[in-house]
């Protein structure tokens, strides 16, 4: 078997990136929450991009109802904790990489020792873990790290970038932390995802449960979020001038061939947003 050699393996990112800032995406940390839906997806690209180094998290394991949209759930994986099964696909790719792993999630407890270190954040912690999504977006601001978010909705995705030049987590999405569950997460995501392109073509509103914590998902949509969330990560390190943070967003549909890069003035405290928000309860009866 042919020795592992980095500046081979990765030759072809070169043109497209220089030769110093495949050196910086060699020896920079980034750090994912989550290896599921995306998060796995995430830890892969990054990998073939030449990353040397991450910082990953999950708790879970692979199973059945994860065959249509995530990376690493196969036949062989079922009942496999999904971060090791990860861990192992991204070495398979680059042998050289350091592969710090979190089995407990991140906490309040972990979460200086996750961000320790790192270049950029990619968040894909299980949508409606809205109190992990907070605590690690205020850490990552409070240490002036770049935080990447993508959400897949029906064949296109809604992604949002943190910086310390943006709003604030509890600023932009403007969440009442005593309302009901299912409330929270509709007011999360009309602020993910404003354009709502998705909408247009929603077949079964039945299919979404938010109290259930259920919701559709189709792997084109996590793949469209695999390739702008990665893109915009690698910016991030690289050229993080052209960033734009919240309340900037972006929406990009494949289906409808729609693409948004909007700017979401006050948030979810925009006066359309609160309409928005009013006309999706009561939508959805909640």
């Amino acid at each position: 078997m042919k020795a592992f050699d980095y500046d081979l393996a990765f030759s072809r990112n070169i043109g497209i990136t220089r030769l110093e800032e495949q050196l910086r995406l060699k020896n920079a940390t980034f750090a994912i929450a989550g290896m599921g839906g995306v998060g796995g997806d995430y830890l892969i690209t990054l990998a073939r991009a030449g990353v040397g180094n991450f910082k990953i998290s999950d708790f879970d394991e692979f199973e059945l109802g994860n065959f249509n949209r995530q990376y690493g759930a196969t036949i062989s994986s079922v009942g496999r904790k999904k971060m090791d099964v990860m861990q192992e696909l991204a070495l398979d790719i680059n042998p050289e990489a350091t592969i710090r792993t979190y089995g407990e999630g991140i906490n309040v407890d972990n979460i200086g020792d996750f961000l320790q270190g790192v270049d950029v954040f990619i968040d894909a912690v299980e949508f409606f873990e809205i109190e992990a999504h907070q605590l690690i977006i205020n850490a990552c601001m409070e240490r002036n790290i770049p935080a990447i978010f993508g959400v897949p909705l029906g064949f296109g995705v809604g992604v949002l970038v943190y910086t310390s030049k943006g709003m604030s987590f509890d600023d932009y999405f403007d969440l009442d932390y005593n309302a009901p569950f299912e409330q929270q997460v509709l007011k999360m995501t009309i602020a993910c995802a404003p354009a709502g392109f998705h909408l247009k073509y929603l077949v079964d509103r039945s299919s979404i449960d938010l109290a259930k914590r259920k919701a559709p998902s189709i792997a084109p949509g996590c793949k469209l979020a695999t390739g702008i969330v990665i893109t915009k990560a690698i910016l991030a390190l690289l050229h993080p001038e052209e960033l734009k943070p919240i309340p900037y967003y972006t929406c990009y549909d494949a289906r409808l061939n729609r693409l948004k890069n909007g700017y979401l003035w006050l948030g979810n405290r925009n006066p359309i947003q609160k309409l928005k928000f009013f006309l999706a309860k009561k939508m959805l009866g909640i």
